[in-house]
């Protein structure tokens, strides 16, 4: 039910209260004094009447006062007058009310009673007692209820119909004056709200009324204002922060090839000097004509091998914007290991590849998954100074998001790179993501690695579980949406 619908409902409700109160009280004072006139009235009569009774039986005798009495009953009248004796000879036993209620009498007061008649219907009934040749008599004046019944029904039905109309009316006025008043005014503010909650904050409201509701259209303009001049800030804020951002990881993808470097110029050693010593013997003339055609196939496959090795280290290095794809999860990380496996055996370190489950298609932008595994790994290497396995593993499973990410229980693409380091002690777990926090000594890291990464995979609507015993080695778990966006 909308407020202005509660308004007049109030209004109805409030009116019909207080009329209907006063409606009982104005009905129940009429009828008070409808009866107090028809007692007044009975009493007036009985008075007058007994006077000029007495008087004419004194003067002309008992047959001239009954007749009085008689013609006092002629035509219409609605009250109907009768003589009657209370005591000694000829004393009425006709009387439809309790003699003990006509005790009064002998006092002279005039006693008015209701009590049925000789037919079951109420009446009203007066006795005005007078005393005639000193025997004590009464005028009988008897009235039917009809009419105080039908004054008072009139009564209930008039005071029912002003009471409707009333209310009525001042329904009506409540309903539109509220919809004028209130219901506009209120339509606009909720569809300046609606344009605000979908980040229009154009089209000021305007309410030509001053009153409460134009004041707080006046507040919703100048909020919308606000809120456009915050959401410009943000917009510039956040874009300078996506650049910082960027910047900060092509600067940690820059620090990842130059420790690539070391291991990509023994990969590149071996064939420059195949390439020189074939190129050499052919240019001597040492070598016949089906030699030289065989050197020069070997020159070209060894050419091809640094093309591809200098190809990979470019991509990797090369800054481009976020551009997500759909994608083998697999094929990732074994084109990232490739990138890294001369390093790893500079190190003495063996990198394996495992797929487990399926199928493993992921939405993401394979340069950033590339870059935060290249650094999980690398962070791998860098906690065996000794050497040893580094396992890699793709997969899914079910699993629930952290408090801080939220989300329910669900299927994910999973990433785990498991190595047998030195482990991580439990003071620095809470710092591991945190930017430029490292371990290791002067000029092994910049830590922005773990930081790095764990934006990647925030970024793709994932998170990084870490799981780590120092002196047992660390498991890194990157999660990321079966179907991110």
């Amino acid at each position: 039910m909308r407020l202005v619908q509660k308004l007049s409902l109030g209004f109805l409700l409030g009116t019909t209260a207080i009329l209907a109160a006063n409606g009982y009280a104005r009905v129940r004072r009429e009828v008070a004094l409808f009866q107090a006139d028809r007692v007044r009235d009975h009493d007036l009569i009985g008075r007058a009447l007994g006077a000029s009774v007495a008087a004419v039986w004194h003067s002309e005798g008992q047959a001239r006062a009954m007749q009085l009495v008689a013609a006092a009953n002629s035509g219409e009248a609605r009250i109907h007058i009768r003589w009657i004796w209370l005591e000694g000879e000829g004393a009425a036993r006709d009387v439809h009310v309790p003699r003990e209620e006509l005790g009064a009498l002998a006092d002279g007061v005039t006693v008015t009673v209701i009590a049925p008649d000789g037919h079951g219907e109420d009446e009203r009934f007066t006795y005005a007692p007078r005393h005639i040749q000193d025997r004590a008599g009464a005028l009988e004046l008897s009235e039917r209820l009809d009419s105080e019944r039908s004054y008072t029904r009139r009564t209930i039905i008039d005071t029912v119909r002003a009471a409707a109309l009333l209310a009525l009316v001042t329904t009506l006025l409540s309903y539109l004056l509220g919809s004028w008043l209130v219901g506009r005014p209120v339509r606009a503010l909720v569809e300046k709200a609606r344009r605000i909650g979908r980040g229009d904050f154009t089209e000021p409201v305007a309410l030509p009324a001053r009153d409460e509701l134009s004041e707080l259209a006046d507040e919703m303009n100048a909020m919308s204002d606000e809120l456009a001049e915050a959401n410009a800030r943000v917009a510039r804020e956040t874009a300078a922060r996506i650049a910082t951002l960027e910047q900060l990881r092509h600067a940690d993808r820059l620090t990842t090839v130059g420790t690539l470097a070391s291991g990509v110029a023994h990969e590149l050693g071996t064939p420059l000097n195949v390439v020189v010593a074939r190129a050499e013997m052919i240019g001597s003339g040492e070598a016949t004509a089906d030699e030289a055609r065989e050197y020069a196939g070997i020159i070209v496959d060894s050419a091809h091998r640094m093309t591809r090795i200098i190809r990979q280290l470019l991509e990797f290095a090369r800054r481009r914007g976020p551009r997500k794809e759909n994608s083998d999860l697999a094929a990732v990380v074994e084109h990232a290991l490739e990138l890294l496996r001369p390093l790893a055996e500079r190190q003495r370190v063996m990198l394996t590849a495992e797929r487990t489950g399926g199928p493993h298609e992921a939405t993401i932008d394979t340069a950033q998954i590339e870059q935060a595994l290249t650094n999980l790994v690398v962070n791998a290497m860098q906690a065996m100074p000794g050497g040893g396995p580094v396992r890699v593993t793709v997969g899914r499973e079910r699993a629930k998001p952290p408090a801080d990410h939220g989300g329910t229980e669900g299927e994910w693409l999973t990433v785990r790179v498991r190595d047998e380091g030195q482990g991580i002690a439990a003071e620095h777990m809470p710092h591991i993501f945190e930017p430029f926090f490292t371990t290791k000594d002067v000029g092994r890291g910049t830590g922005l690695g773990l930081s790095v990464a764990y934006g990647i995979v925030r970024d793709h609507g994932g998170w990084i579980d870490v799981r780590s015993q120092p002196g047992h080695g660390s498991t890194f778990s990157l999660f990321l949406p079966v179907e991110a966006t």
